[in-house]
């Protein structure tokens, strides 16, 4: 799940707290809005990432674990 291209960059976008899919655009320059919308449907599919209140994109408590996979990937 995290080899595709873009996941690990919106998890990264969503670790910063939750985000309108707009600012997740913003954040991921060069992302096409059809590039975007296929890893946020299978994360939230997956329950990596889930729709708060505002209906902005917050990632799960599972999601959040992601967070050293990613930390370790940038090192």
């Amino acid at each position: 799940m995290i080899g595709d291209r873009w996941t690990l960059l919106v998890v990264r976008e969503l670790l910063a707290g939750s985000r309108r899919y707009s600012e997740l655009l913003e954040g991921l320059p060069g992302i096409a809005t059809n590039l975007l919308a296929d890893p946020l449907r299978s994360l939230e599919e997956r329950g990596v990432v889930a729709r708060d209140s505002e209906g902005g994109y917050q990632l799960t408590e599972w999601g959040q674990g992601l967070s050293e996979v990613l930390y370790a990937v940038a090192r």
